[in-house]
């Protein structure tokens, strides 16, 4: 059996998921399964297209590397965070899909990368703080989390996804 197939299986549902959840909205989209970059999910309403990037999990919290965000240095063992990186699309969408148990349970965590951005900045800048920029485990580690308790208010944030098609 293949190593991560039960994160891949979460990301097919999660990007299925978000599919169904535009049609009913009136956004015909479809999905690239991993085979373009940073783009999950295109998203198509009168005659206007815009990318969205998917991101599915079962429980815990979103799990993602703070180098994709940052610009982290190394001092020794010790990590730096120089600062935000400024080669990311802040304005592309992200939705975190939280996969429940029972079908309609689930749900969408809609919000600009920009937020996941912060986000990961304030997380892993205070978790270097606590352990004087060593971590613990493995000092060379990148490993981030974002708490789904601080993207609730961008839960079935939809509309963000129909201004962003109007603004084109």
């Amino acid at each position: 059996m293949v190593k991560n197939f039960s994160s891949k299986l979460s990301g097919q549902i999660g990007e299925n998921l978000v599919v169904a959840e535009l049609g009913r909205r009136g956004i015909i989209a479809t999905a690239f399964a991993g085979n373009v970059p940073e783009i999950d999910i295109l998203a198509y309403k009168d005659g206007q297209s815009i990318p969205i990037q998917v991101k599915a999990l079962k429980e815990g919290s979103l799990r993602t590397r703070a180098d994709n965000y940052l610009n982290i240095d190394f001092d020794g063992k010790t990590q730096k965070v120089l600062g935000k990186r400024k080669d990311i699309n802040r304005q592309l969408i992200f939705i975190i899909v939280k996969i429940s148990k029972r079908i309609g349970e689930d749900k969408f965590y809609i919000c600009e990368q920009g937020v996941l951005q912060d986000l990961v900045f304030k997380e892993h800048s205070s978790f270097l703080k606590k352990h004087n920029g060593i971590r613990p485990r493995n000092p060379s580690s990148f490993d981030s989390s974002v708490n789904l308790e601080d993207l609730e208010v961008f839960i079935n944030n939809w509309d963000l996804i129909l201004k962003k098609i109007d603004e084109i």
